[in-house]
């Protein structure tokens, strides 16, 4: 389909849902005639009949319910993003903004996040979601969310990102560990049997050889669904591990643990926002973008 017929997407769906000429074309306030050129233009386009006609109009075609699904979200898609280009006001909407994030960023970032934007927006609400998803591109893409908060990717991409947010990695191990002292070299660091954070649909731990190619050689033996979910397996074990200490300030009151310098030289992680490219310019993801950047910086200073 050319740029020029995409026109013909709105025309389809009100034929579908109509499903009389007549009535279309007063939805799209254009002529009967007008009408029936697209539907003939669409006919041509997929060299398949859509419509049938009937006593009191038109019925789709089973090759036509087959394609309005596509047809229908495309047109919604379209129009969603011209509403929240034109009408956004924090004030008055009621805009439900989907975000998915990694465990880390939910204890603190998130619930900061729906504390600022309580102050403004007091209708706006938020569904946060864990990061089940190994598809980055196409989830923003469609929008199932507006926004991931990840690590930066890696590799090429042609999704934007920005860093909120430096988290510094320590390790982990149960405050009265056997052997333990108050720091460990690396070979003491691999001797030890590892808890990790898992990522989803992968046998791989949230850091890898890729950040550090000591971090190949540990025997892991527990991947746990998050960072909080680590604690307790590590203060009743010998298990140690590695955690963001924004994590251990979060929590450490709640488990008895003890944190020791890495003993090997790791960058800080980048926690960064993700977004696909065609929401730069709104208005409405502008203003969420802004207020994400607000509350890590307010998390960062605490």
């Amino acid at each position: 389909m050319k740029s020029t017929e995409l026109n013909l997407i709105p025309i389809f769906v009100a034929i579908y849902e109509e499903q009389n000429l007549s009535k279309a074309a007063a939805r799209m306030d254009i002529s009967q005639p007008a009408v029936s050129k697209a539907l003939a233009k669409l006919r041509d386009i997929y060299d398949e009949p859509l419509f049938h006609r009937t006593t009191s109009g038109v019925e789709p075609t089973a090759f036509a319910s087959d394609i309005y699904p596509a047809m229908s979200a495309a047109l919604k898609n379209f129009t969603s993003t011209l509403s929240a280009s034109r009408d956004f006001d924090p004030k008055t909407s009621n805009r439900i903004f989907s975000i998915a994030c990694v465990s880390a960023a939910s204890y603190e970032l998130m619930p900061k996040l729906m504390n600022l934007i309580s102050q403004t927006a007091p209708n706006i609400a938020l569904e946060i979601h864990p990061l089940f998803t190994e598809d980055y591109e196409s989830d923003l893409r469609l929008q199932r969310h507006d926004i991931i908060v990840d690590m930066t990717p890696r590799g090429r991409t042609m999704l934007k990102h920005e860093t909120i947010s430096t988290e510094e990695l320590v390790v982990v191990c149960r405050e009265d560990h056997p052997t333990i002292g108050d720091s460990m070299d690396i070979e003491e660091f691999l001797t030890h049997d590892h808890v990790v954070v898992s990522r989803w649909h992968a046998r791989k731990s949230l850091l890898s050889a890729e950040d550090s190619q000591e971090l190949e050689k540990r025997r892991i033996v527990y991947r746990a669904a998050g960072v909080v979910e680590m604690m307790p397996v590590i203060e009743n074990s010998d298990y140690i591990g590695m955690l963001p200490m924004s994590s251990v300030r979060c929590f450490g009151n709640k488990y008895k643990l003890k944190t020791l310098p890495l003993p090997f030289d790791l960058e800080d992680l980048d926690m960064c926002m993700i977004w696909h490219p065609s929401r730069t310019n709104e208005p409405s993801h502008k203003w969420l973008r802004c207020k994400l950047k607000a509350a890590a910086k307010e998390v960062m200073s605490q």
